[in-house]
């Protein structure tokens, strides 16, 4: 997502995002996050529930046909003592969640990654457990429960702000070794965000959420395509709230079929009065891309917090909300709080062209 000049929006690949959450990840985090009795914790990998909460935002990699893009935002908050998750909705088809918690898995506790992506209603669970750790150099190495790194594995390595995420896979047992399939190299944006949520589960806490010790001993890898089969469904995950936007354009703007509305919730301002502050695109939570005729539509799994909305119609199908493409004026007045297990509605009217 890059603005240009004025308030305006260029969003990556759709399916780009998709096929890079859809398969298991490997990558190098860096932060400044201060992890010091994580060691002593025993749980393997704490120091990763650590480092991980926050606003990341960069460009992405990937090797799959869709190619790169130029900027990836994720919204990564505690959901409960032990848990901490990023949900993505990049329009009504495309859903991705990723979720770290601890599990216990021969014989002790240690971190585990659940990756959820589907797309028109095909998709996949995928599930790995933490293996490989050094706590100094900020670095977790997450792979199959089952078959390990021969199948697929996820990198992390934190500095300072930084992260550095890796995904390495055989091609559903096609290559041999594993090839990196995406890179995904973010900064961390804001910590803010996050910290009403950890002072409510007064996270992170070294306790197990599910006891992952039999789950897949049936299995060759831990990926589930049946998504009834999945052990720990969206369903039964940790419940965030939800955000209802009443979606409305003024009469006096010519709408056709082609045109598509574009939603961004923000967790601080993009304006200060009217003066536009590029720099607070570091701060996008959500974003969404809705057929033009769309009146209403939810985000769920949206986390607890103040947010401000922003709506845009794109005229001419390129994604950029730029000069000419329609938006809400309503600049001053878009700012809502969602409480915890809260279902808050709000309203947005585009009324007017960009300049």
């Amino acid at each position: 997502m890059i603005i240009k000049n004025k308030p305006g929006l260029l969003l990556p690949s759709i399916i780009s995002v998709f096929l890079l959450l859809l398969f298991p990840q490997c990558v190098s985090v860096s932060s400044g996050s201060d992890i010091a009795g994580t060691n002593d914790s025993g749980v393997l990998g704490f120091g990763f529930l650590v480092r991980i909460p926050g606003l990341w935002s960069g460009p992405v990699f990937s090797d799959t046909p869709a190619g790169s893009f130029p900027m990836w935002y994720v919204d990564f908050r505690p959901v409960s003592a032990a848990q901490v998750s990023q949900y993505t909705s990049l329009d009504p088809d495309t859903n991705n969640d990723i979720t770290f918690f601890i599990v216990k898995h021969d014989n002790r506790l240690k971190v585990a990654m659940r990756t959820y992506g589907v797309f028109k209603n095909k998709g996949c669970v995928t599930y790995e457990v933490i293996e490989v750790v050094n706590e100094s150099k900020g670095y977790y190495k997450f792979c199959d429960f089952q078959s390990g790194d021969e199948r697929a594995y996820t990198e992390f390595t934190f500095k300072k702000d930084e992260l550095l995420m890796e995904v390495y896979t055989n091609k559903f047992n096609s290559v041999k070794p594993l090839q990196l399939h995406s890179r995904w190299e973010a900064k961390l944006s804001d910590r803010s965000s996050a910290q009403a949520a950890i002072a409510h589960f007064n996270y992170p806490q070294p306790v197990m959420v599910k006891d992952f010790s039999d789950v897949f001993k049936d299995m060759h890898e831990s990926i589930y395509f049946d998504l009834k089969k999945d052990p720990y469904n969206s369903l039964s995950q940790p419940y965030v709230g939800k955000v209802t936007v009443n979606i409305s354009i003024d009469k006096k703007l010519k709408v056709e079929k082609k045109h598509e509305i574009f939603l961004v919730l923000t967790t601080k301002s993009l304006f200060e009065g009217y003066s536009y502050k590029e720099e607070n695109l570091k701060y996008i939570s959500k974003c969404i891309f809705l057929p033009v005729n769309t009146k209403t539509f939810t985000f769920n799994n949206i986390h607890p917090g103040t947010y401000y909305l922003y709506s845009y119609n794109d005229i001419n199908g390129d994604k950029r909300h730029l000069t000419g493409d329609y938006y809400s004026s309503n600049i001053l007045n878009n700012a809502f709080t969602l409480d915890f297990n809260g279902h808050v509605t709000v309203n947005t009217v585009i009324d007017s062209v960009l300049p």
